[in-house]
């Protein structure tokens, strides 16, 4: 069987060379599979998120083009370009590869390209934090008809999907099961939207909490509460159940169920913006 890393194209292999000679991978061989693995996974990723969200393959990205990007890099590090405004863009850049936790983030309000990006070429910044980036491999646009408004919505989705996503890749292929790993803990959570937004860890905690509290107080007050794009959180009578008969699988001895009386039940009605989400999402094969 053909070894994942002699699958892809040369240019990937010399780079993925380079970034196994400046990690801290100690066996070469099986480090270069690694990486090939973890670039296909974040490559596939990429691809069916911009599918997902409508955007289109481009050879190129106009320097005086009205709409916005994303891009990815050969290192797998992102890119978001924002549409123009008054002859600039915001721009986000982040830098993840073999990164576990956040990843590295440059948030740029007012950037301007110096060329046009091509595919394999870097992509240079006219000043700012951002100078230039490595070079581009995936150029992702709208169609027209997209306006401006509904693309920087489309792109703040793709991109905290996208980063999470990676972060997610590189856990699998490091330590194993990424559930374990307290990538979406609450405190991962501030941590992320703290980075996204610079502001402080304690402030974005406040504002959580006191969300929180809200959502909490109107959900036990009996009003039904919309979180987001998720859906509503609400309580649900459940009525009283008599006394009854049942049977314990574990033995099966019969055992008696004891009545209950009538109590209100939390529950969650999920959106359809959330169900429609899930269809595109492959769970792989289920176990027998």
């Amino acid at each position: 069987m053909e070894l994942v890393f002699q699958s892809l194209p040369e240019y990937i292999q010399e780079h993925l060379k380079g970034l196994v000679l400046s990690s801290n991978i100690s066996d070469h061989d099986s480090g270069l599979e690694i990486l090939a693995k973890n670039w296909i996974d974040k490559r596939d990723l990429f691809e069916a998120q911009t599918k997902a969200l409508d955007m289109v393959n481009a050879q190129e990205f106009d320097v005086g083009s009205n709409g916005g990007a994303l891009m990815l890099t050969l290192s797998g590090s992102l890119i978001r370009i924002g549409t123009l405004n008054d002859g600039s863009r915001p721009v986000e850049y982040y830098s993840i590869k073999l990164r576990k936790d956040v990843p590295d983030a440059i948030k740029i309000e007012s950037a301007k390209i110096k060329a046009c990006a091509r595919l394999n070429q870097i992509l240079e910044f006219d000043s700012g934090p951002l100078q230039k980036t490595s070079a581009i491999y995936r150029i992702t646009v709208f169609k027209e008809d997209i306006s401006n408004e509904e693309q920087e919505i489309r792109l703040h989705e793709a991109i905290i999907f996208l980063t999470n996503g990676f972060v997610k890749i590189n856990r699998t292929l490091a330590d194993g099961d990424p559930e374990q790993q307290g990538q979406f803990t609450y405190k991962s959570i501030i941590s992320q939207i703290a980075q996204r937004n610079e502001l402080s860890q304690k402030h974005v905690k406040s504002v959580l909490d006191d969300y929180w509290g809200i959502i909490e107080s109107g959900v036990l007050l009996g009003e039904k509460i919309q979180i987001g794009k998720i859906g509503k959180l609400y309580l649900k009578k459940r009525p009283a159940q008599k006394a009854r008969i049942g049977k314990n699988f574990s033995t099966g001895e019969e055992v008696t169920i004891p009545a209950k009386p009538v109590a209100a039940v939390p529950k969650i009605s999920f959106s359809s913006h959330i169900k429609e989400k899930s269809l595109e999402i492959n769970l792989g094969s289920e176990p027998e």
